[in-house]
């Protein structure tokens, strides 16, 4: 899940700008008196009387983290945080990376390896469910104010608590507390959907469920799926690939099994889509023909869309027919010269190829004569995926895509240097292009 949940990271340095508590003592006061005025009877009839205590509410969630903004070095943290002690420090691994951490009072700190801030987590706030309380009042406000005079400021305030949820939820993620994250991206979802705002978060649902089946959670990550699929959030497809693990995880193979072909047929270059209808079809030993049957009829209606005969040849290189795989990317070039993945689909099927003869040359128990008739094959392997390769290096103007093939390039020509002087040039081009030297 790498940095799926990046865009959530600005929300963590977004605030209602207000004149914020000095400490927690205070923002309880004045938690304290927004509820005292909130419970007279003359000035609970005015949104504002509520406005106010949603606005007490939500102050006393920030005050742990006054003055602390992540993107921040340090040591300029420190100096926010002079008159608060340093506790302890750790070293924490989360799924995105690892972490020092230091510990205060109230707060964690999350300090990436060039020390600058990328998070924190309250870990004692200055009361319980503030966010909630503070929703509750928002929802009083708006129900005392049938002319919609402080309708702008009660949607603000409700969608700085749904960024606030949001953003706790991917801080909670990113110390790899999955069940506290997934309950968060929930909550996030169904402050969107209040009334108040009366938003669908496409984000914040694909996220709850898939944090959900994380967390071991696997009816809630199940009813989150579904909800995305009702609703059209197919994350290019991966909301199938994704809803069908969770189904073949509670042993249910016909559910698992009609969510992946409804996958396909919207979505057939979705490989985890594809490697799941396989090992479905061989795990269950059914006829993986369906599978070429739905590719087939997809070909029918798109004749021209190489990518579909690119998707055929993937299906052919998972069952281990390398001859009909071959075909196939060749075929996909065929039907458009400029489709890259055709012969990049080609050149790493060689390699791969290449990959698994080395391993089996790695066997102690060989002959002699078998090791060196398996050198030969995978020099053979790696040859072929030369001039696929390089098309498709030809083909593609995209760096980061040119660069993966300047990298296998690299590779092969290092590798078979004694087969042909101009191989090792080819490979010191490629070396530099995959260290940016060259362009």
């Amino acid at each position: 899940m790498k940095r799926i949940l990046i865009a959530l990271s600005l929300i963590l340095s977004v605030t209602m700008v207000s004149a914020q508590p000095k400490n927690a003592a205070d923002a309880l006061k004045a938690i304290n008196k927004a509820e005292n005025a909130a419970a007279d009877a003359k000035k609970a009839a005015k949104p504002a009387t509520w406005i106010a205590l949603a606005k007490a509410y939500i102050e006393a969630y920030e005050q742990p983290g006054k003055n602390i903004l992540p993107g921040t070095a340090q040591q300029e943290v420190k100096l926010f945080l002079k008159d608060q002690q340093v506790l302890g420090t750790s070293e924490k691994k989360g799924p995105e990376g690892a972490y020092t951490v230091e510990s205060y009072a109230d707060k964690d700190l999350y300090y990436n390896d060039n020390g600058i801030l990328d998070f924190f987590i309250v870990t004692k706030p200055v009361a319980d469910n503030l966010l909630d309380k503070a929703t509750e009042a928002l929802e009083k406000a708006q129900s005392v104010d049938p002319k919609g005079s402080k309708t702008k400021d009660i949607v603000a305030m409700m969608d700085d608590i749904h960024d606030k949820l949001a953003g706790d939820a991917l801080n909670e993620y990113l110390t790899g507390n999955f069940e506290k994250a997934a309950g968060l991206f929930k909550k996030a979802t169904e402050a969107a959907q209040n009334p108040i705002l009366g938003k669908i978060d496409s984000a914040n649902t694909y996220y709850t469920a898939l944090v959900s089946n994380l967390a071991g959670n696997k009816d809630q990550a199940l009813e989150y799926y579904k909800k995305c699929l009702d609703m059209g959030i197919y994350q290019n497809g991966f909301a199938f690939s994704n809803l069908a693990e969770v189904y073949r995880g509670l042993g249910d193979k016909d559910a698992c099994k009609a969510v992946l072909e409804e996958g396909f047929v919207k979505f057939p270059e979705n490989s985890n889509i594809l490697i799941g209808l396989i090992n479905h079809y061989i795990e269950n030993q059914e006829d993986t023909g369906k599978l070429f049957e739905l590719l087939h009829s997809a070909q029918a209606l798109d004749p021209n869309n190489a990518s579909l005969y690119y998707v055929e040849a993937n299906v052919f290189k998972q069952l281990g027919d390398t001859e009909n795989a071959a075909k196939l990317y060749e075929k996909s070039t065929e039907i458009d010269p400029n489709y890259v993945y055709g012969p990049l689909g080609l050149g790493a099927m060689y390699y791969d190829k290449a990959i698994e003869i080395q391993t089996k040359s790695s066997d102690p128990t060989i002959t002699d004569a078998e090791y060196n008739a398996l050198v030969n094959e995978f020099d053979e392997a790696l040859e072929k995926a030369i001039a696929p390769f390089e098309k498709a290096f030809a083909l593609t103007d995209d760096a980061e895509l040119k660069g993966a093939i300047a990298e296998y390039l690299r590779n092969i020509y290092f590798r078979l240097r004694d087969k042909n002087p101009e191989y090792e040039e080819l490979s010191k081009k490629y070396d530099a292009i995959v260290k940016g030297e060259n362009q």
